[in-house]
């Protein structure tokens, strides 16, 4: 159905490891991170996670040829990104709380590992095609 997670909240998370070394540990941390969320995501209510997803792939130089059906160059980073969808605002807020104990330990990684990180929280959702 169309629009139907118009008006849920997402947050995104983008870290950029520098080399190998840091992505593996960024897949290890991903790891027990998926198991936290699953202890601490609600399935059901305004708190529900309705999505959780992590995706990596490598980083590509600035380019405009993907339209033209060519892959640009690789630049040797690794992009890992985390997308939540939650069903309120409430949700994505108290999944933050809850989240606290993982802030100092993610915050080390990036800053052991020279880790690029960009946070987009509390984003509305104004379209979506399917759920």
């Amino acid at each position: 159905m169309a629009n139907a997670l118009t008006g849920k909240r997402s947050v995104a998370l983008v870290f950029i490891a520098p080399d190998e070394k840091a992505a593996e540990v960024m897949r290890e941390f991903f790891k027990a991170h998926f198991d936290f969320m699953q202890a601490k995501s609600y399935q059901e209510g305004p708190l529900k996670l309705i999505a959780y997803q992590i995706s990596e792939s490598p980083e590509y130089e600035k380019d405009v040829c993907w339209t033209e059906g060519k892959y640009p160059k690789e630049t040797g980073r690794t992009v890992f990104h985390l997308y939540e969808i939650y069903e309120t605002e409430e949700g994505l807020h108290h999944h933050w709380i809850e989240s606290s104990e993982y802030v100092p330990e993610t915050f080390e990684i990036v800053k052991t590992y020279g880790i690029e990180f960009h946070l987009l929280n509390q984003m509305k959702v104004i379209q979506s095609l399917w759920d």
